[in-house]
């Protein structure tokens, strides 16, 4: 275990330290006003790419470059989280649409166990916390508090809004097969996905969902978890592969950008694509102290990733 103490530094101490580890700084009052408004710590998450060993920086690396690749970051997590949000959107309202037709409309038919398959050894603990979501946005959001209040219940268009993505996605893991097969056709554009396929897929874009949602580092991001299958997109590509099986496009960002295909119409993916290309493009350019090669390899992205759109 690591006792080394971790003080906490203030603005001039942040400074010191900066330039004790061998990084220069272009404007060192311009940085201090930045450090007073961004967390140094998280800043200095994204520093791997500039090392040449653990604890050795490249020559001329200023910390700038860090703070650079920082923004980076903040600008392609707003680009998947355009897109995201709209397949959220979509498994939800696929969801809303499937169960209202056949269960009913309200949280009581939502939350009553014979609507799901009922030999899933999850039921009871998604039921539970499905209550404990209702029960929370009963007294949080108005919508849900409004229809309770005026009617005595609350539709379950009304609930898909306020219960989070992973929720939604629980619930279907949980239906009867007739409905899981159904809301998975609907919900990807390759119909000869199996059920437990498109199921991993959405989870590691939950996964993604959450990383924009909360601010998290999505650069260089690999789930610990999850490997999705390999599809026709993988071999496209020349991916990275261990024993003849592939180790890129599984876990990584290539393999959200695979994942996020199959949900998104074309032209929206079109967009997609390019607004990473063109944001790649600008701060390679930028930041001189890493290549685009070194850039793409850290995003485990192959140098010709646009091509996706066009498969």
């Amino acid at each position: 275990m690591n006792t080394k103490q971790k003080d906490f530094l203030s603005i001039d101490e942040l400074i010191e330290n900066i330039k004790n580890k061998g990084l220069l700084i272009q404007d060192e009052e311009k940085l201090k006003n930045v450090l007073k408004h961004n967390n140094y710590y998280f800043i200095t998450g994204y520093k791997e790419p500039f090392k040449i060993s653990l604890g050795k920086y490249k020559d001329d690396v200023y910390f700038e470059d860090i703070l650079k690749l920082y923004h980076f970051d903040k600008k392609l997590k707003l680009i998947f989280a355009e897109i995201l949000f709209e397949i959220e959107q979509n498994v939800k309202t696929t969801f809303l649409n499937n169960f209202c037709n056949r269960y009913g409309y309200r949280e009581l038919d939502l939350i009553d166990p014979n609507n799901y398959d009922i030999s899933s050894p999850y039921l009871t603990d998604t039921i539970k916390k499905l209550n404990d979501q209702i029960h929370w946005y009963g007294k949080t959001n108005q919508a849900v508090s409004y229809y309770k209040q005026q009617y005595g219940f609350v539709p379950v268009w009304v609930l898909v809004k306020v219960l989070s993505f992973g929720m939604i996605r629980d619930l279907i893991i949980n239906q009867k097969s007739s409905d899981k097969d159904h809301i998975c056709r609907e919900l990807v554009n390759d119909k000869n996905l199996k059920v437990f396929e498109v199921q991993t897929f959405l989870e590691l874009l939950i996964t993604y969902r959450n990383i924009c949602c909360h601010d998290d580092k999505l650069f260089g991001f690999i789930h610990n978890k999850i490997n999705i299958r390999t599809t026709k997109y993988h071999h496209q590509f020349n991916l990275l592969k261990n024993s003849n099986v592939y180790v890129q496009g599984k876990k990584d960002l290539f393999a959200a950008l695979i994942c996020i295909k199959y949900f998104a119409d074309k032209d929206n993916y079109s967009k997609f694509i390019d607004n990473i290309s063109k944001l790649i493009n600008e701060y390679s350019s930028k930041i001189k102290s890493i290549t685009k090669q070194e850039f793409m390899k850290y995003m485990f992205l192959p140098e010709d990733f646009e091509k996706l759109k066009y498969l």
